[in-house]
């Protein structure tokens, strides 16, 4: 009897082993599991800065991204430029340019964000934003020009602080609404294919030719964006422009910012 005790014992502390043996396998496997997983999480968020609010929406509710194929939309397209950004690239050195443009850069995005835009393109001295709002061709003007003017106060925010430091930066930024193709753009070369989100078309070149009538310091809008914010912002005739690559002059209109409506021709 005590033998069979014993076996039963023995063989009892076997079977256990294994069971323990097994489970530290698999406890082995989920902790690489999740390594893995946290990898893979770390990833998609260092990838996410580079991937546009709109895009990760839509790749959210659908992966297989078909809406990400261009598609004809209303939007409001911004186009910031930083004046004098070759005179600064001589007067910086190239990291110290690059620190610079970086600092002021990261403060605009959070106020892009905030307004509802998505960064689609940047350049050294500039920036391209597309504003878009379900059912509303008036609320992503609005967006645009109030993420306007809360840049042009942000660039004076960080001029103070970062003086003695930096050159101080000035800014201009021009703003169009209307219909462009919206979507994935697939560039293809024979190193490999890139994928761009953009809006093109004429709005979007016409938003680009008003910015480059600015000055530092100001905003200017095409005559669709007038239309729409007329309501809510202020707005100085500031005369009709023949513009490269639009074969009608257009008028353009000057945002005038809060405070100094008295200053605006009758």
């Amino acid at each position: 009897m005590i033998n069979d005790m014993a076996t039963r014992l023995n063989a009892a502390r076997t079977d256990l082993e294994a069971r323990n043996a097994e489970l530290a396998t698999t406890l082995h496997s989920l902790r690489e599991s999740m390594e893995k997983v946290e990898l893979l999480e770390q990833l998609k968020g260092e990838l996410a800065k580079f991937v546009p609010e709109s895009v990760k929406r839509l790749l959210e509710q659908n992966p297989d991204a078909r809406e990400l194929e261009k598609r004809e939309a209303d939007v409001s397209v911004l186009f910031l430029d930083v004046e004098g950004y070759t005179r600064l690239s001589e007067q910086l050195a190239p990291q110290q340019l690059n620190r610079m443009i970086q600092a002021y850069f990261s403060s605009f995005l959070e106020i892009i964000r905030a307004h509802h835009g998505d960064v689609n393109e940047t350049a050294g001295d500039g920036l391209m934003v597309i504003f878009q709002s379900e059912g509303n061709r008036t609320r992503h003007a609005q967006n645009a020009a109030g993420a306007a003017f809360e840049l042009l106060g942000k660039v004076v925010e960080l001029n103070q602080e970062f003086a003695g430091v930096y050159p101080p930066v000035a800014i201009h930024v021009g703003i169009n609404s209307g219909p462009a193709l919206v979507g994935a753009t697939k560039l293809d070369a024979s190193g490999g294919g890139r994928w761009t989100f953009t809006a093109s078309g004429p709005t979007t070149n016409l938003a680009a030719r008003v910015a480059g009538l600015t000055k530092g310091g100001e905003v200017k809008v095409g005559p669709e964006t007038a239309e729409r914010i007329k309501q809510h912002y202020v707005l100085q005739d500031a005369g009709e422009h023949q513009l490269k690559n639009v074969s009608r002059p257009v008028r353009v209109y000057r945002l005038v910012p809060a405070g100094v409506y008295r200053t605006v021709d009758p």
